[in-house]
């Protein structure tokens, strides 16, 4: 048992690394999906780890980093989710002149810090994976 909980907490803390230099060389977006979900299972399997050993700041840092990371999928899936709806919603025709006069829809890069802090809602932007 001891060598399966060690082997998770790798699995956690080469998770974690990974993901942060994804981000860092600009692979991954901090808003996005796949960075959030490795942020939350690998502070889950580091806070495993840490339960086992009895280091309880560290679970507890780990929790707390788990359930940030969990709203902050949460956010976005319901950005995401508002973004479609919005765009269903418009008239969709060719880009030859209809509707929407040839115009096009771009995502702007957004983190959901700086849509909070903005007061937009999180529907105005696109948030990018």
């Amino acid at each position: 048992m001891h060598a399966l909980v060690t082997a998770i907490g790798w699995i956690g803390a080469v998770t974690c690394v990974g993901a942060y230099g994804l981000v860092s060389r600009g692979t991954w977006s901090v808003s996005s999906r796949r960075f959030q979900v490795a942020n939350v299972a690998a502070a889950l399997m580091m806070g495993l780890v840490a339960a086992r050993g009895h280091v309880w700041a560290s679970v507890a840092a780990n929790v707390v980093w788990a359930v940030i990371g969990a709203r902050t999928i949460a956010t976005v899936m319901r950005a995401r989710r508002e973004q479609a709806d919005a765009m269903s919603g418009c008239a969709r025709e060719d880009a030859s002149g209809g509707a929407l006069g040839g115009a096009t829809f771009e995502p702007i890069r957004a983190t959901v810090t700086e849509l909070e802090r903005s007061g937009m809602r999180s529907s105005s932007v696109g948030l990018v994976a």
